[in-house]
Parts: C-alpha cells; structure tokens; sequence
C-alpha cells in the first residue's frame, strides 16, 4: 500500500510569523527609514498659460551629508524637489548630478545627520537568477510599501533612451 505524507506544518516564532515572514519583516524593519518620499513642482506653458503641475517618487538615503538616490524620471522637468526623510520632516533638494539615459539622479538636502539614515549597498554581482529581493517605496508620502520578488534573469539587455542598450 502506498504511504501517506504528513502534511508540511508550518513552524511559527514567538511572534507568531513563519520564518519567511520573519525574514520580510526583518529587511524592512533595517531598510525602512532609508526610504524618501519625493514630490516635484514642474512648471508648464500651454498657449501663454502657466500651469504647475506636482509629481511624487521615492528614493534612498545614500549618506550621512544628505545625498539621495532616486530615478531620473522622478525629478524629470522639475522647477522644485522637496525630499521628506522617514521622520516627516521635508527638505529643499538641490541637483547634484544625473543620468537619464541609466533613469538615475542624485540630490542633496541639508538635514541634521542625526535625521539621514544611510541604506546599506548591496553587491549585484551575486546576484542569482531566483533569489529573493525586496523593493520598499514611499511613492505618494501616505505610508511606506514593500513587495517582493525574485531576479528573473541577469545580464538582460534593455532598450533605454537615445537609443542606447543597458545591459
């Protein structure tokens, strides 16, 4: 007679999460007050009439003296970016430098350092195909999110603007 499995129980810590859980929790816990809120004034002309327009993002803290980490398009055409650091408080973002063709930008704010919590840099180059990453966002400034996912392939080439390939 063929035997029967016991069915797979799943063990819970003290907190009553499963391991994986735990795991999740415990990146998002180290993470969460790297990540930046970014909103955007850009102004626009339309037949002689001026309209502003606001936009919103996310970003990462890079460093104790202000440098933050977001996509190019997230600041792109923009006249004002103001960064809102974990603890609510907002700063005037100056442009330090950008790369639009890679979608990247770096700004800097004059917050307190006691205020900067610098995100911890990962090493891409071990990277594997099925392994399990995390992206946090603040993009609207109403509550941090987290999802996750799994690297679905490495050295892709992707078409970018101007044309050119990023691999």
């Amino acid at each position: 007679a063929p035997k029967l499995q016991r069915p797979v129980v799943k063990r819970f810590d003290a907190g009553g999460m499963t391991p994986e859980e735990a795991v999740n929790v415990a990146v998002y816990d180290r993470v969460n007050r790297s990540v930046v809120n970014i909103t955007t004034k850009t102004g626009r002309n339309f037949l002689f009439v001026e309209g502003i327009s606001e936009g919103s993002g996310s970003g990462c803290v890079l460093d104790k003296k202000g440098h933050i980490l977001t996509n190019f398009h997230v600041i792109e055409d923009a006249r004002r970016a103001t960064v809102t650091l974990y603890d609510g408080k907002s700063y005037d973002a100056k442009l330090v430098g950008a790369d639009p063709i890679n979608d990247l930008v770096v700004l800097k704010i004059d917050a307190p350092k006691r205020s900067l919590y610098p995100v911890v840099i990962g090493n891409s180059k071990r990277l594997k195909v099925g392994m399990r990453v995390f992206a946090i966002g603040n993009p609207f400034g109403l509550e941090r999110t987290m999802s996750t996912g799994i690297i679905s392939s490495l050295n892709r080439s992707l078409k970018a603007r101007g044309n050119r390939t990023i691999r």
